[in-house]
């Protein structure tokens, strides 16, 4: 890694981001077990199912793939523009409520996602929508 690249990021973000933890890859319902052979082989590691997505763990971070067809139950209201697309990635963040509060002063859209995450949906996003997560920090 480049010690000035590396430098010039910001310490603190407002929505206290603190990690990017997962990335979500939606594929058609009929190549979900192809592709994940596909990733299995690039990663080196086999994916656990999660209801109907398969998800990578990478060691603190996921890759999760999600059919289309179920796309909603992860990320209400969300539909990819094509297949296989990246439909979402998730921030890890101090404190979710005041990151929910820092969205809404801005005039972003926070919806909550079944699990409890919050997310600004695509369409306010530039195409991909941006889930927080509350991050577990060290005690």
């Amino acid at each position: 890694m480049d010690p000035d690249i590396q430098g010039a990021r910001r310490r603190q973000h407002p929505n206290g981001a603190v990690d990017l933890v997962e990335a979500v890859l939606c594929v058609a319902d009929e190549e979900l077990t192809m592709i994940q052979r596909r990733y299995a082989t690039y990663l080196g590691r086999p994916a656990r199912p999660r209801g109907p997505a398969r998800v990578f763990d990478l060691d603190g971070a996921a890759l999760t793939l999600v059919p289309a067809s179920d796309l909603t139950a992860l990320l209400p209201g969300e539909r990819p523009t094509a297949l296989p697309a990246l439909v979402g990635y998730t921030v890890a963040v101090q404190h979710l409520a005041r990151t929910r509060d820092l969205l809404h002063r801005n005039g972003l859209p926070a919806q909550d996602t079944p699990t409890g995450d919050i997310f600004v949906p695509a369409e306010a996003a530039l195409g991909t929508a941006v889930v927080f997560r509350q991050a577990v920090l060290p005690s």
